[in-house]
């Protein structure tokens, strides 16, 4: 007499199909409205949020556990990202255009309004639970939660707009680009010397107060369907968000930005009612 285990019956990947035609139909609005540029952003932006949401990538997060746990992974990520970053942005910056298209980078001066919104932001996110990438990969994740901290994110945002020009008025350093004040060369030495201070320090901090670096995220998957299920480890993650955000420079002209997104939605959402 033999016995047999029910197998568990296949999850239905229900939420991905749903994302996906949602992304197709975004894509077939923008090509009638807008054009095929947009489209291409548009995918980058999905390919952005699957690659946070896969490696649970996070970037002030990064920073507070390091300071409250001394684990380190993290910040290292961070710094393999920049150095990939670095690496592809300083020359299409240094000559001013990346494939034919002008290109600038984020360049903004350091002052006043700098330090009081960092404190404020770093509140609003210990209150929230997430920073504004860890906060749309959890939504995306199906958090509900995190919604709220969405929704007041905007808000937030949109009210800063009406009164950001007297922030943006108070004393602040000039804006310095470190590729125009030393050259491409210079810059992406200086850069990468820091990243790999950084990285270090991270690294005896972490074997100080552990004994041992964490272990890396394991996964039931590999190949391939590692890559489309995840969990994704975090170098994935960095070398994956580097070459996205050098798509983003070559389609917008940009580097990727997050934040600026929530005021804008929340405009135009104010600006329909």
């Amino acid at each position: 007499m033999s016995t047999s285990v029910p197998l568990a019956p296949a999850r239905k990947p229900v939420a991905p199909l749903v994302a996906f035609i949602i992304l197709v139909l975004g894509a077939l609005f923008l090509q009638n409205s807008v054009g095929s540029h947009q489209v291409l952003l548009l995918v980058v932006g999905a390919a952005l949020g699957l690659t946070l949401y896969h490696a649970a990538f996070g970037f002030t997060s990064a920073w507070r556990v390091f300071i409250n746990d001394r684990r380190g992974a993290g910040l290292r990520a961070q710094m393999v990202m920049l150095a990939i970053a670095v690496l592809l942005f300083f020359p299409a910056l240094g000559a001013g255009s990346l494939f034919g298209q002008p290109v600038v980078g984020l360049v903004a001066p350091a002052g006043v309004s700098v330090v009081f919104g960092a404190f404020i932001f770093g509140i609003g996110m210990q209150l929230g639970g997430g920073c504004a990438s860890g906060t749309l990969f959890t939504v995306g994740g199906g958090n509900a939660r995190m919604l709220v901290t969405l929704f007041f994110f905007i808000c937030g945002s949109l009210i800063a707009t009406h009164h950001v020009d007297w922030w943006f008025a108070l004393p602040a350093f000039p804006a310095v680009s470190i590729v125009k004040s030393f050259g491409v060369v210079p810059a992406m030495g200086l850069s990468l010397a820091v990243f790999a201070i950084i990285a270090r320090v991270t690294v005896r901090l972490e074997k100080r107060r552990h004994g041992q670096l964490e272990e890396g995220v394991k996964s039931e998957h590999q190949g391939l369907r590692r890559f489309l299920r995840g969990p994704w480890p975090l170098v994935w993650g960095a070398i994956g968000l580097a070459l996205l955000n050098y798509a983003t420079l070559a389609l917008a002209g940009r580097p990727w930005g997050i934040t600026s997104a929530f005021a804008l939605w929340g405009a135009k959402v104010a600006s329909g009612l």
